[in-house]
């Protein structure tokens, strides 16, 4: 195997991060967490948390995160497994196309590529998007808003691409990444 790429989307707050590192934890990879990306950017403009960010700054994370790209596909060791995580949205031209990046990046490595589409209800998604070290994370944390948008707005469906689609509303970090390198180990004897 050529490494691989997983990719975990969700919604801010449904915990992307945590199940990367119970999954890290358990296979040697390297984390792409979004967060890894966008406070190198986010740090400079202190953010609460709550207030919509000016597009100029997601300019400027593109921008970081078209670095970040280019050493894992220039630099970084054949081989290697890499996790990234985002919120991706259904419908929104930028996320498909950052989806897309991500997938390209896999073949040109010629890497397994596992999307893997997290759910959550909106109750418990309101209740850990405010949950200890968010804040301090630069992460999102407005309890009103995270379930909002769950209720109204849809992740990326990785059309086109085999996917793990699991619900995290009950399960914990450790059993997601048991679950997600069971459907790794499964497309590397297919």
């Amino acid at each position: 195997m050529n490494g691989a790429f997983i990719y975990l989307i969700g919604f801010a707050g449904c915990g992307k991060l945590t199940i990367a590192q119970a999954i890290q934890m358990r296979c040697d990879c390297i984390l792409v967490d979004n967060h890894f990306v966008n406070n190198v950017i986010f740090a400079l403009i202190d953010p609460d948390g709550k207030t919509k960010l000016p597009d100029q700054v997601w300019e400027n994370v593109r921008r970081v995160r078209a670095a970040v790209l280019d050493t894992i596909r220039d630099v970084a060791k054949p081989g290697r497994t890499f996790i990234f995580t985002n919120e991706l949205l259904e419908g929104e031209e930028q996320d498909r196309q950052l989806f897309l990046e991500i997938a390209e990046l896999a073949r040109h490595r010629s890497a397994l590529f596992l999307p893997v589409h997290l759910t959550i209800s909106p109750v418990e998604l309101a209740r850990r998007v405010v949950a200890p070290g968010r804040a301090e994370r630069l992460k999102a944390i407005d309890p009103q808003a995270a379930p909002t948008k769950a209720r109204e707005r849809e992740v990326l469906r990785p059309h086109g691409f085999s996917f793990l689609e699991i619900d995290v509303t009950t399960t914990t970090a450790e059993e997601v990444a048991e679950g997600i390198l069971a459907g790794l180990r499964k497309m590397q004897t297919a």
